[in-house]
């Protein structure tokens, strides 16, 4: 149940909400400095400068049997990845959406 009329999460609010939260903490900070809290050496390119995320783009997986959703990662040095949330169980009990 939404505290609010405006159902922008729609009937997967669990997917969505973890997909843009996954977005919004892998570009909130420059990778280097993730890597520092995190306690993990930084990527580097040859010259010594970190390795930077250019991009992070939400998906939602085409599949029809699937309600996966994600985030493509895009870095500096050319890789891709992409990190998927997937639906193991969803909850049991109605759960309600309030912002602070």
């Amino acid at each position: 149940m939404l505290d609010n009329d405006d159902d922008e999460f729609g009937d997967y609010a669990h997917e969505e909400i973890l997909q843009a939260l996954v977005a919004r903490l892998l570009t909130g900070e420059d990778l280097d400095q993730l890597c520092d809290e995190a306690d993990l050496p930084q990527l580097t390119h040859d010259d010594g400068t970190p390795v930077t995320i250019t991009s992070a783009r939400v998906y939602r997986d085409a599949g029809v049997m699937t309600l996966d959703r994600g985030v493509w990662l895009e870095l500096s040095d050319g890789s891709v990845f992409g990190l998927t949330v997937t639906i193991a169980r969803r909850p049991r009990d109605e759960v309600t959406l309030r912002r602070r």
